[in-house]
């Protein structure tokens, strides 16, 4: 058996297996998955950079000075502050679902075809193509209750894969984000020294340190959260391979 049918959709799998032929797939074709998603995984990082600069800058302030309530000189945050945090947010999260779409369009395709092809074209898939890949299992209301009872007959294999997948890519995500942490522990205390009566003594680029570093962090995040979705490719293929078997022998 070849590598391509090793990593067919169309085998049971074990957990173990459901997560390594995940990974395996993943790498195996990163170069083909970069291709095409390398557009969102940017949108995804200049936005993760605003929201998580914007925090440290505008909503770590107040946290920090609200542990000091007696003191008179102190941060403050307009209702439109709130918004335009509300809006980085929601960037983030509309980023984070298109970075997810080319994820859903590549495993699709690998569904139909067992092979992931090379986009045509170096600025990646299109929205009108990976969107819809996203949303078909909410347009068939069959399809999504038929999803829900059968996922409920296999929990712990779910289960397990989300919960191990989670813990390797948060241990991943830990390492991408440790120079944004260092930064954002430099102004807790910056802040906190402040709020005692010290000189703020942050520097004048360091607004602009944060954001690189922070947009460095989050590109690599962007492909480090992205292979999360090729386990539970795996595992769902497991589980309607299952389902097949059970018709068959009944």
């Amino acid at each position: 058996m070849n590598a391509t049918n090793d990593l067919s959709l169309h085998h049971v799998r074990s957990v173990g297996a459901v997560i390594r032929d995940g990974y395996l797939l993943y790498t195996s074709n990163f170069k083909r998955i970069f291709r095409g998603s390398w557009p969102y995984a940017l949108l995804y990082a200049l936005a993760f950079a605003w929201m998580t600069s914007r925090i440290i800058y505008d909503v770590l302030p107040l946290i920090v000075m609200s542990h000091y309530p007696s003191l008179e000189v102190r941060w403050t945050a307009t209702t439109g502050d709130w918004i335009l945090e509300a809006v980085y947010c929601l960037a983030f999260v509309i980023a984070a679902l298109l970075l997810a779409a080319c994820a859903v369009k590549v495993c699709d395709e690998h569904r139909t075809t067992d092979a992931i092809q090379r986009p045509a074209h170096w600025w990646g898939l299109m929205p009108n193509h990976t969107i819809p890949c996203l949303l078909r299992p909410l347009r068939s209301k069959q399809y999504a209750q038929c999803s829900f009872f059968r996922g409920l007959s296999y929990f712990g294999l779910l289960f397990a894969t989300v919960l191990l997948t989670g813990i390797i890519t948060s241990l991943l995500t830990f390492f991408c984000e440790l120079p944004g942490i260092i930064i954002g522990v430099a102004n807790i205390k910056a802040y906190a020294g402040a709020a005692m009566g010290d000189p703020l003594g942050l520097p004048d680029y360091l607004n602009t340190l944060t954001f690189v570093a922070f947009t460095i962090a989050g590109f690599i995040q962007a492909y480090v959260h992205l292979v999360t979705i090729f386990p539970l490719y795996y595992a769902c293929g497991t589980v309607a391979q299952r389902e097949q078997l059970k018709k068959k022998f009944q």
